[in-house]
């Protein structure tokens, strides 16, 4: 499991980074906007999917234990949001104000990056101690 979600979030970085050169521009490119979104909704469902069906190993760290808990109660929060963004931003919503969505995209894009470096710090060494029992 560990390098699955290492792979899902190397990939969610390369997309969060094509989405941001394709933000960056003048005018939207609407077809690559469109693709480079739909890939970063199933990338993230793909990752939500991954740690959600995950049975990490129960930390003997009482500090350890909450930060998963609330990573855990964290995504539904990010879910919702990110619901929100994609409701919001539609299509016509983009080309009427690219301006809004190049402000509304980099605080998506922030967010996005900091809950990867969030899993990362706390999921990796979790399933790193895991794969060392040899219970992956």
């Amino acid at each position: 499991m560990l390098s699955e979600l290492k792979a899902i979030h190397a990939e969610l970085r390369e997309v969060i980074a094509e989405l941001a050169a394709i933000v960056s521009a003048t005018a939207p490119d609407e077809e690559a906007l469109s693709r480079t979104r739909l890939k970063l909704t199933r990338l993230s469902r793909r990752r939500s999917a991954l740690i959600r069906s995950a049975d990490f190993p129960q930390p003997g760290d009482a500090a350890v234990a909450a930060r998963l808990n609330d990573l855990r109660l964290e995504a539904t929060e990010l879910t919702v949001k990110s619901s929100e963004h994609i409701t919001r931003w539609t299509t016509r919503a983009i080309l009427a104000d690219w301006a809004g969505y190049q402000r509304a995209s980099a605080e998506m894009r922030k967010s996005m990056l900091r809950r990867i470096e969030r899993e990362a710090a706390l999921l990796y060494p979790l399933l790193e101690g895991k794969t060392h029992q040899g219970a992956i």
